[in-house]
């Protein structure tokens, strides 16, 4: 299995897109006509995969809009990983699970999300330390985004909490979860990445100064109202830029997957025109 690194440095020269499609099927919001079937988050999400995967640099599918259904969407999550392997194969898959135990605990999640299912990357939180991060690089099948900074408003109650006996720059909780990140990046070499909210994005640059050869993945575009010229300018060519509800949320009816390839083309165009001109620059 290729590295994270490898795999988004040859999907993007390709696509010039660092467009990140999230499948996150609410089951509340997902058009009623699908309800009927026997598999409706897959049969949504795979028109979804259908609509924007010649776009996409990446897929997200978010496990617990499946998981709340039991063994049933569990099935459904896994036929939409398949299904994203067999139609976008060069694509990255990052399951949104944000895993975050220790030990033997950690294992078992990796030997799932890597080994059966052969995920490219998860995302995970640090909260307990490095002994929450190690078990999945250790297992030297996947890769995985370390939770650094996020989008929601709350976030700032631990993740800027302070410690004033670091250097200035390392100060932030989320700076020494960042510079943790970069050390693990390092001696795994291309399987670290972070999450960094795109709701921030003075916050994203300040951060990708500091990390300028860790891959970020950014919530928060579109639905949750970060600007797209904005997070490019900061975060630079290593980033996955996700974008959920504001793609396949944007009708209840049968043109849901119609709509939801216009808006896919709409932002990957913008991406590919803000490389070209920043190269003739």
């Amino acid at each position: 299995m290729q590295d994270l690194k490898t795999k988004y440095t040859n999907r993007f020269h390709k696509l010039k897109s660092n467009l990140t499609v999230g499948l996150d099927p609410e089951w509340q919001k997902i058009p009623e006509f699908l309800k009927s079937e026997e598999f409706p988050l897959f049969s949504f999400c795979k028109q979804i995969i259908d609509a924007t995967g010649e776009f996409a640099l990446a897929f997200k599918p978010n496990i617990a809009f499946f998981e709340r259904f039991g063994s049933k969407g569990i099935l459904q999550f896994e036929k939409t990983i398949e299904y994203i392997k067999l139609s976008q194969p060069e694509a990255v898959i990052i399951a949104d699970a944000k895993r975050g135990d220790l030990a033997n605990t950690a294992k078992e999640y990796a030997a799932y999300f890597f080994e059966s299912l052969e995920l490219d990357s998860l995302t995970i939180s640090p909260y307990m330390g490095k002994d929450t991060i190690l078990p999945y690089l250790e297992n030297d099948l996947g890769s995985v985004f370390v939770l650094c900074l996020t989008s929601n408003p709350s976030a700032v109650e631990f993740q800027k909490w302070k410690d004033i006996s670091q250097t200035k720059e390392n100060q932030f909780l989320h700076e020494a979860v960042a510079k943790l990140s970069r050390e693990l990046n390092q001696e795994y070499s291309g399987r670290v990445g972070i999450v960094v909210g795109g709701t921030r994005p003075s916050e994203i640059a300040r951060i990708r100064s500091q990390e300028k050869d860790l891959l970020f993945l950014i919530p928060g575009f579109g639905a949750q109202g970060g600007g797209l010229e904005e997070i490019l300018e900061a975060a630079g060519e290593l980033s996955f830029i996700n974008s959920s509800r504001g793609i396949h949320f944007l009708s209840s009816g049968k043109d849901f997957a119609e709509l939801a390839h216009l808006k896919a083309k709409e932002i990957s165009y913008s991406m590919k025109s803000y490389y070209e001109s920043k190269s003739k620059n």
